[in-house]
């Protein structure tokens, strides 16, 4: 037995000084990474900028909505009764339910010194609409919706940005949506302001609209027919819920989420490095958004407990710390402006007594696990602030929407993945997603390789395989190897008498890049510490993109050299922040001292020319 003894003392000894060696060459390492992480010029990772192809349907109905609010001059030809004769001025083309704003000159004007006439006022008169496509006279004709409107009266649709109420069915396709949304957004036309609508009828629309301050107020749906799908548009004027018209256009060869100029990445995917690295105080988890409702987007970085919210626009810098209170340490964070206030708010899943970490240390709790999620939202009065809390609900943002899944003592993952919706008062599940069995709210996406119409599922399974479900969600590719063990991996105390304890894992994201091809998949591979000990966590990663051509994989190095765990990585627009900390574990930052484990990296990489290159 002392021989044995003694060999268990060598064994551990051994193993000690080894960890201890490669910590210390991570350290090493990540530290020459900070040193070497100014930009490289000859890394660039992509070409000159390419348009990318319309999608059809989508971008059709774009065109529709904006025809009914085209800058037009017209002149006021005919008065009879309630019906007026409009003709138009230039290249003005006017359709059935258009709305003019109606002006007559008012009073002159003159210069204060000179006495010139300058000009003379407008006054405004009254609102018109158009009620037939066909001119008569080289006139259009139209009734008037209110005011006193005469014969030689100006008609206007303002060149100004026009505020639009924007709806959405809770059932419609959130990939039609997000593209068509975009695509009306880049357009310029119009300011958009949102609200929870509790039903969808013209009058309570409109309402909403004219709350908001909208001239109008626009309803979008995804129905099927026949085994087609179409984007439908609903238009009402503010004013009086009177329709102006409705578009309805079949998806056909594009994706619904197809690229916005903007967010392209022309070519294909080149190996670069990061454009710059930062160090942070601790930091595990990153999500990033307009927080206060200036226009400018924040980065939050958790560190498991506290918040700490960045300034990354103009210099990187802490604006403010969020202490943690109470039990739970963070699992995800996210960032989404789902109450539409104006104000993003900050999705924190959180979990008491979640067990002890695939790493050696600790003993399993020997009470049961719950899941207490809480949302953050800042207060111009107050700042931030807890505006719902104790959520028994796993929390993940995907694009444009806020999905949960709730939380089971049993199975930890249970039922399927809905997604959320403001009430009012708290939020609600609505719509379930149908995913492969495989799947659970966190490490998947959805993906239109070609913009063909076609959603494909990437997800992880629990060993890190990344799996591809096609539109039927049929299993077609497998990755070969695994990548990697997930940040978050867990044994918890469950109330199942068969499985008492239970092994999961919040699994890492899955981000969908949109280029000029289509849409890619980027992905994070980590590197275990040592391939015998996988428990210990990873000490190197590289970050992939994958894009699948109809019958096999393209695999595309995009970054490496990034020493350290990578925790969680972000992609919006043509911006990468991803955390990476040396001696992830408490195990490893215990024989560490704690040397290595009180900061974390983060890298910063964007698609494209860097602002500071030399022309």
């Amino acid at each position: 037995m002392e021989v044995f003894a003694g060999l268990r003392y060598s064994f551990r000894t051994c193993l000690a000084f080894a960890v201890i060696t490669l910590i210390i060459a991570g350290g090493c390492a990540l530290k020459e990474s900070v040193k070497g992480s100014m930009p490289d010029k000859s890394a660039e990772p992509v070409s000159k900028k390419t348009e990318a192809s319309v999608p059809e349907g989508v971008y059709s109905a774009r065109d529709a909505v904006l025809g009914y609010f085209m800058p037009s001059n017209a002149a006021i030809t005919n008065v009879e009764a309630r019906t007026v004769m409009v003709r138009p001025e230039g290249e003005a083309d006017m359709r059935k339910g258009m709305r003019f704003s109606v002006f007559r000159e008012g009073a002159p004007f003159y210069h204060p010194v000179t006495n010139e006439l300058i000009g003379s006022s407008e006054d405004l008169t009254g609102r018109i609409e158009i009620t037939g496509d066909e001119m008569v006279a080289g006139a259009y004709p139209g009734v008037i919706i209110s005011g006193d409107v005469r014969e030689a009266d100006r008609a206007r649709i303002s060149s100004s940005r026009i505020k639009l109420a924007f709806f959405q069915d809770r059932r419609a396709d959130w990939s039609v949506s997000e593209t068509f949304y975009g695509a009306l957004r880049d357009s310029g036309r119009f300011e958009f302001v949102e609200a929870y609508a509790r039903d969808y009828s013209k009058e309570t629309l409109a309402m909403l609209a004219r709350g908001l301050g909208a001239e109008a107020a626009l309803f979008l749906s995804t129905p099927e027919k026949d085994g087609a799908r179409f984007i439908n548009i609903k238009l009402y004027w503010a004013e009086d819920a009177g329709v102006a018209g409705e578009i309805a256009e079949e998806i056909r060869g594009s994706a619904g989420m197809s690229a916005h100029d903007e967010d392209l990445i022309p070519g294909v995917f080149e190996k670069t490095r990061a454009w710059t690295t930062y160090g942070l105080p601790g930091g595990l988890l990153v999500a990033k958004g307009d927080l206060d409702g200036n226009g400018t987007d924040e980065l939050a970085v958790s560190d498991g407990r506290d918040i700490r919210i960045y300034n990354v626009k103009d210099d990187f810098r802490e604006l403010w710390t969020i202490k943690g209170e109470g039990l739970g340490s963070h699992l995800s964070l996210d960032i989404l402006d789902v109450n539409k206030n104006g104000r993003a708010e900050i999705f924190v899943t959180s979990a008491v007594n979640a067990g002890t970490m695939h790493t050696g240390e600790g003993e399993l709790s020997k009470d049961d696990m719950s899941v207490n999620s809480f949302v953050l939202e800042y207060d111009p009065a107050a700042g931030y602030r807890k505006i719902s809390e104790n959520i028994p609900y796993f929390m993940r943002v995907l694009g444009r929407t806020l999905l949960i899944q709730r939380y089971s003592g049993s199975r930890v993952f249970s039922g399927p993945v809905y997604k959320a919706e403001w009430n009012g008062n708290s939020y609600d599940p609505a719509a379930p997603f149908v995913l492969p069995e495989v799947a659970n709210i966190y490490g998947f996406a959805l993906v239109d390789w070609k913009n063909e119409g076609r959603t494909d599922v990437m997800t992880y399974d629990k060993d890190g395989y990344l799996c591809l479900y096609d539109d039927n969600r049929v299993l077609k590719w497998k990755s070969e190897k695994s990548y990697g063990p997930f940040t978050f991996s867990f044994e918890s105390r469950t109330r199942s008498i068969a499985n008492p304890v239970i092994k999961w894992s919040v699994r890492g994201r899955l981000m969908v890049m949109k280029t000029t091809r289509g849409q890619e998949i980027v992905a994070v591979s980590r590197e275990p510490v040592l391939s015998a000990l996988p428990g210990l966590g990873a000490n190197k990663a590289e970050v992939y993109s994958l894009w699948w051509d109809g019958n096999s994989m393209d695999k595309t190095l995009v970054m490496d050299e990034i020493y350290g765990s990578v925790t969680d990585y972000l992609i919006q627009g043509q911006e990468l922040f991803l955390i990476a900390r040396a001696g992830v574990t408490s195990y490893l930052s215990r024989l560490a001292q704690g040397e290595f484990s009180v900061r974390s990296i983060l890298f910063y990489f964007k698609f494209g020319p860097s602002d500071t290159e030399e022309k």
